[in-house]
């Protein structure tokens, strides 16, 4: 019995570390998937904090988006920011108080083209990275269980440090939290980011990249 015993943990060792991940690895798979993924859809919540020098703000928006090339993106915002960007292909629309709104041109807008890499907005080599833990993320789908990836960056005055939730199945960054201090201003900020349902390669419905002016709405000049 005691040998049986020695043999089964001899051999659950060499198991166990082989579902141990490598950070930088499954970071780049998780790229590689983000960068390839240019038709997508998803809902996401996003809450942020910033704080120093007697600022405290704080602030939760939900986010409903669809991208699909070439140059159609749909982004509807509630909660503390209500803004409404879409590109159907050709032109841009954009409302950001419900009053007005202003229209351009898709083809020179870079907002309209929107692959899932984009809108992670991850820099690349990472100071530090390293497997800090498991969690989950509830879709509505279910639950997904993740890998936690903590990477640190260091741009200029700022150090910012990622806490990614990744799904090592489908390789969905589920959860990002990005904690940033400004070394000379003493500003910190906390964002995190949420999905909360996700497609990729959806059918979308025909007027899923159509803009809706709001009633009453008046149309502007666009900034310059």
């Amino acid at each position: 019995m005691h040998r049986l015993l020695v043999i089964a943990i001899l051999i659950s060792v060499p198991v166990r570390a082989q579902i141990v991940e490598d950070a930088t690895e499954l970071l780049r798979k998780a790229r590689s998937f983000a960068e390839s993924t240019t038709s997508w859809r998803a809902d996401v919540v996003e809450t942020s904090r910033m704080s120093g020098r007697g600022m405290n703000l704080q602030s939760e928006v939900r986010i409903k988006i669809a991208a699909q090339p070439p140059l159609k993106m749909s982004r509807h915002n509630s909660g503390s920011d209500r803004t409404i960007f879409v590109c159907d292909g050709v032109e841009i629309f954009y409302s950001g108080d419900g009053h007005s709104y202003y229209k351009g041109e898709a083809r020179v807008t870079p907002q309209c083209d929107l692959p899932l890499n984009k809108f992670y907005e991850l820099d690349n080599n990472p100071a530090s990275i390293s497997v800090v833990g498991r969690d989950h993320v509830r879709l509505a789908d279910g639950d997904l269980h993740c890998v936690l990836v903590r990477a640190a960056w260091k741009r200029g005055t700022v150090n910012a440090v990622h806490t990614m939730c990744i799904d090592p199945a489908g390789l969905l960054i589920l959860r990002d939290v990005i904690e940033s201090e400004d070394e000379t201003t003493g500003i910190r900020s906390v964002r995190t980011i949420t999905f909360t349902d996700f497609e990729s390669n959806p059918t979308f419905p025909p007027d899923a990249f159509r803009f809706s002016i709001p009633p009453g709405a008046i149309e502007a000049k666009p900034p310059i």
